[in-house]
């Protein structure tokens, strides 16, 4: 059950708030908050970081990273979330990686560079007002020693930032940003984003001629 603009505003800590698209493992709701590193175990880590959340509590909603980033993290966090939120009765919210990293800058013109583990980056950029992160750069794939994006950037956030600037911090979505996302979201002050993972790359994995891909 996708989330659909709400006739009321709802408090991001009223969300659970589920991240494993990077290196460190993220949930939140009702003011409580659960990190820890995670290069790998994200699935097993991202239940056990839930669990310590909600302790006990009812979510209005449940939402979750789709990427771009972790295959294995994404992957578990989506269905993690799919499951409680059925169990709640509760919408589910997409949020992107990029958007989750853009919006902890609060204003201005942002770009989120994502690691992709597969020697080049993932770039999407944003014009964040109050916190609210407007996409104006879809997703591209972005390679070491190409030009950037035009326009002028305020800031780079994201694992792969100092790729782009070397004064970067690099940085990792937090679970209390996705949340201020999905609240954005379901006040219907961002557009919709599809429940599913986010691919920037093409596939892997072709499959031989005359065989159908599996969905």
């Amino acid at each position: 059950m996708t989330g659909d603009p709400l006739p009321y505003p709802v408090d991001p800590r009223a969300i659970l708030a589920l991240d494993s698209s990077s290196a460190r493992v993220s949930a939140a709701f009702g003011g409580r908050v659960a990190e820890q590193p995670a290069e790998r175990d994200q699935a097993a880590l991202v239940v056990r970081l839930a669990a310590a959340v909600l302790e006990g509590g009812r979510p209005l909603a449940v939402a979750a990273t789709v990427g771009p980033g972790s295959f294995t993290g994404i992957r578990a966090a989506l269905a993690l979330a799919e499951g409680l939120a059925l169990g709640f009765g509760a919408p589910t919210v997409a949020v992107s990686t990029a958007e989750a990293l853009a919006a902890e800058v609060g204003e201005g013109r942002v770009l989120a560079a994502i690691d992709s583990r597969r020697g080049h980056a993932f770039l999407a950029g944003f014009l964040v007002r109050e916190g609210i992160p407007e996409e104006i750069l879809p997703p591209v794939v972005w390679r070491p020693g190409e030009a950037l994006p035009a326009g002028e950037w305020g800031v780079v956030v994201g694992d792969a930032a100092a790729l782009l600037d070397p004064v970067a911090a690099p940085s990792c979505p937090r679970a209390t940003a996705v949340a201020s996302v999905a609240a954005a979201r379901l006040a219907g002050r961002l557009p919709p984003r599809p429940f599913a993972p986010l691919y920037v790359d093409p596939p892997a994995v072709h499959p031989p001629p005359g065989v159908a891909a599996a969905c």
